[in-house]
Order: C-alpha cells, then sequence, then structure tokens
C-alpha cells in the first residue's frame, strides 16, 4: 500500500525543483518552495488529528493556497471537500456537515460567514484562516502560522487506492446536493485520460484556473503539476481583461464554461496565443462553437463528464471541432470509458473514473450504480462515426400535446439571437397541452429585443410545439456551484 496522489506530487517536487509551479500575478513559487508549504500543510492537518480518510473543506477563491490545500490533503492521507464561494451559508453548513469535515481552510474575507456557521459543525476541529487580520474565533488559526509551527518533512502515509480523495456535491439541479466520492484510483485514471486525450502538459506550459476550482478547472492542478507545468490564478473570470491575464502570466491551456466563452465573443476578444482552451460543464450551441473556433483558432477541446464522473468521459478534439459531421457532437468515449444509451437515451457510464458512490447514502448510491454503470440522467443522441451529443437533462424532458422537447435544444435557438446572452427553458403546466414551453432571458447589456421577436426568431429555427410560449426577461439566472443554470430555484414556488 502507498499513497498514489501524494506519490506524484513528491515526485513532481523532486524532479522539477526550480522550476514554477504556482503563479499569480504577484507572486510565484517554484516547485521546491511549494513543496515545503504543501509538507508542512500535510503536518498541520494531520496535528488536527493522524487520522486517515477525515474530509478538509476548502472554501476560498482561486489562488495559490487552493492548490497547496488540495496536494496536501492528498499527501496528509485525506480527503479534499470543495465548498464554492458562491454557496448561501445554508448550502455552505451543508456541504461541510455532511462529510463531517474536521478541517476548514478559508480565507479572511469569509471569516464573519464562516463563525456564524460553526454552532452548526460539530465535527470541525480546526479552520486555517489565509490573509488572517482580525481576531479569530477560538478553534481558528492563522493560515502562515499553521504551516510555519509544522515540520517540513513529508509525511509518509499509507492510502487505499479506493480509499476516497475528493468529495464534491452535486449542483442540486434536481434537489439536495449529494457528495460524490472519488477514490485515488478514480482520479488518477481521470487525469491519465485527460492526458491522454486532451491535452498533455509539458513543462513549459501554464493552466489558468479562471473558473471555479471546486469544479472542473480545480481536477487540473494535479495533471499540470504532475508534468512539471504551471498553474496560475485569477480570483474571477472577467472576460475583459482573461486576454490580458493570458499574456501576463504566460498562460498556454484552460478551461471555461460554454457562457465564459460567449462572453470573450460579446467582448471582441482576439485570438489568445493558448494551445489547448477547454470547454464544457453545459451545453453549447452550434453558433458559440462555430464563433470561438473562428476567433480562437483550432485550440478547443470539447469535453463532458459529471461530478460523479471527471472529465472526460465524452471528448471532441482539436481536429474534430473542424469536421463538418461531428457539427453537433459532444463528443466520442474517451479512452478506457464505455459509454451505452438505455432507456429514453439515458447516458450510462461504465470505468475507472466512475464515483464509489455518494458519501452516506446508500439509497442514492444504488439508484445511480447499476452493475458498475452510472446512471448519469443525462440524454444522448448516436450520430454516425461514433460521435455522442449530449442532448438535455432527461429530468428536464418537456412534453407538450404528447411530444417531447428537450429545453437545450430551445436554449440553442434563442442564444442564436445577437441580444440573448443567457436562457433557460423549462415546462409550464397547460389544462389544453399538459405543458407549455417557457423561457427566462437575460440580455447582453444594452440589447433591446421585445418577447414577440424572440419568438418570432425561432419560429424559422424550430418546429412550431418547441417554440416559446411564454418569455420574460430576468437581470440574472440562479446558477449552482458549478455555474450550472438552477431552472427549480427561477420559481421558489414552483412555476408560475
Amino acid at each position: 500500500m502507498g499513497n498514489l496522489v501524494g506519490a506524484l506530487v513528491l515526485d513532481a517536487i523532486a524532479r522539477h525543483p526550480s522550476a514554477i509551479a504556482f503563479r499569480e500575478h504577484d507572486r510565484a513559487l517554484t516547485f521546491a518552495e511549494a513543496g515545503e508549504r504543501i509538507a508542512r500543510l500535510a503536518n498541520a492537518l494531520r496535528a488536527v488529528s493522524p487520522d486517515s480518510g477525515r474530509c478538509v473543506g476548502i472554501l476560498l477563491a482561486n489562488r495559490i493556497e487552493y492548490a497547496e490545500a488540495d496536494l496536501a490533503i492528498a499527501l496528509a492521507g485525506k480527503v479534499r471537500a470543495p465548498v464554492n464561494p458562491r454557496l448561501a451559508d445554508e448550502e455552505r453548513a451543508y456541504a461541510l456537515g455532511n462529510v463531517a469535515a474536521e478541517t476548514l481552510i478559508t480565507e479572511a474575507a469569509e471569516l464573519e460567514r464562516v463563525a456564524a456557521l460553526l454552532p452548526d459543525l460539530p465535527d470541525l476541529r480546526r479552520v486555517l484562516v489565509v490573509d488572517a487580520e482580525s481576531a479569530l474565533p477560538d478553534i481558528a488559526i492563522g493560515y502562515e502560522a499553521a504551516l510555519a509551527g509544522a515540520s517540513l518533512q513529508p509525511p509518509r502515509v499509507d492510502v487505499d487506492d479506493e480509499a476516497p480523495s475528493v468529495v464534491r456535491h452535486t449542483s442540486g439541479t434536481t434537489g439536495r446536493p449529494k457528495g460524490a466520492v472519488i477514490s485515488a484510483r478514480a482520479r488518477i485514471a481521470a487525469m491519465r485520460h485527460s492526458m491522454a486525450e486532451e491535452h498533455l502538459p509539458q513543462p513549459d506550459d501554464c493552466f489558468l484556473h479562471a473558473s471555479p476550482m471546486g469544479h472542473a478547472s480545480g481536477d487540473k492542478v494535479l495533471t499540470f503539476f504532475h508534468r512539471g507545468a504551471a498553474n496560475a490564478f485569477v480570483p474571477r473570470f472577467d472576460a475583459a481583461r482573461f486576454a490580458a491575464d493570458v499574456t501576463e502570466l504566460g498562460v498556454t491551456a484552460t478551461f471555461l464554461v460554454p457562457t465564459m466563452l460567449r462572453m470573450l465573443l460579446h467582448e471582441s476578444v482576439g485570438e489568445l496565443g493558448l494551445r489547448n482552451l477547454t470547454y464544457g460543464g453545459s451545453p453549447i450551441d452550434h453558433e458559440t462553437r462555430t464563433a470561438a473556433v473562428e476567433r480562437f483558432g483550432p485550440v478547443l477541446t470539447q469535453i463532458y463528464g459529471t461530478t460523479e464522473t471527471p472529465h472526460p468521459v465524452l471528448i471532441l478534439g482539436h481536429e474534430e471541432h473542424l469536421l463538418p459531421e461531428a457539427a453537433e457532437a459532444t463528443g466520442r468515449p474517451a479512452q478506457g470509458v464505455d459509454v451505452r444509451l438505455g432507456d429514453a437515451g439515458e447516458l450510462w457510464i461504465r470505468g475507472p473514473n466512475v464515483m464509489s458512490g455518494y458519501w452516506n447514502d446508500p439509497a442514492a448510491t444504488a439508484e445511480a450504480l447499476v452493475d458498475g454503470w452510472y446512471r448519469s440522467g443525462d440524454v444522448g443522441r448516436a450520430l454516425p462515426g461514433g460521435w455522442i451529443a449530449v442532448v438535455d437533462r432527461l429530468k428536464d424532458l418537456i412534453i407538450t400535446g404528447g411530444l417531447n422537447v428537450y429545453p437545450a435544444e430551445v436554449e440553442a435557438a434563442l442564444l442564436r439571437h445577437p441580444a440573448v446572452a443567457e436562457a433557460a427553458v423549462y415546462g409550464v403546466e397547460d389544462p389544453l397541452w399538459g405543458e407549455i414551453v417557457a423561457a427566462a432571458v437575460v440580455l447582453v447589456p444594452g440589447a433591446m429585443v421585445t418577447a414577440d421577436e424572440l419568438a418570432a426568431h425561432c419560429e424559422g429555427l424550430l418546429a412550431g410545439y418547441k417554440k416559446p410560449r411564454r418569455i420574460e426577461f430576468r437581470d440574472s439566472l440562479p446558477k449552482g456551484a458549478t455555474g450550472k443554470i438552477l431552472k427549480r430555484a427561477l420559481f421558489p414556488d414552483g412555476p408560475q
């Protein structure tokens, strides 16, 4: 027995001591410097308790300390439990309480809100606070103080390959979030699939974390660190200065969600000089994808995965983006991953990257995992050539007059209008048709369009029964921690 992830961390530190490991606009750390801090943090975590398998929450914006925490948690034999800063207090308390987190790593900007949650988190023993400048609760200590008081000798901790390495909560699009358990073996398998199919980092590569690290972006930390390449961090995605971030930080690769791509296109951002621009996390419309390839060059990689099955499950590479026959494709199955279409076209996934189950939820686990297959709840369509198009969520299906309408298809049509920045399509009960198609739309800043004009726009793109019968305009759409639109939150008391 050893420590699969911890061994990769120590090996990278030993092989690339003078290379830059982590980079922000105002600071950088070499692998040797990062290695010392990671070892100290791992020992500080084991000082809280020597028990392997206990969860450590990370509630941080994108920054160097996030990556340090990720790797130190693995080295210490603990389990990473990311908490997205966008979550409300009740959601934060649930995520930490559900996994009985014994330690939380956060930052001074979050301290007041964290302190208010402490009475609801009886398992929490220690809070490490980055940038601590004020009085701390009794169980809290400054992050740098914790490092200074810990040994720099890396701990040697045996961890079973099947033991949990990450517990990441689902976005809650269909109810209460569930904690998907990713084992060390599954984590390494997903990393290897990524390097084989998506992008094989070289020592001169630099990956920019611009989308939340609790989501897919965070999975790239180990991938690039293991290869001796740099990880760069900005606190949040800013379309207006994204090109400057790429240039100033020497970025060669990144991960974005389709909304971010649309924002870059609206900002008229030109070619970025990237070697790879991965996107995923939600469906993308054909026009955005085509415009992005034209603007940024043949460097786009589309990936599909889920919280329960870390990407890539489906992948569409650089050259495949240029093929007319792949215009509708989300991708083809990644090497080592089996995908089949079950009842109603539901994607079933099998492979070494599939989760072990849901944390302390055997009923949900039994429903999701069937004979080694994970039932994704996503609907796919097989295309000629072995490609698969992910159509929509099975539970989002609208049945109007006995006919099936997938919201993603209608959303794609709405997004083809130049005034539309975001769209969410859902079903509303109707006494005649059973359901009618409705949409909530966010406009591009400064744009003006009426509901009738949008409906007319859709007429030439969709069958009549798919056209939205009700369109309302919103300043913003509610989103979960992963950036996905929460359609159930559009109407907390039910559709109107």
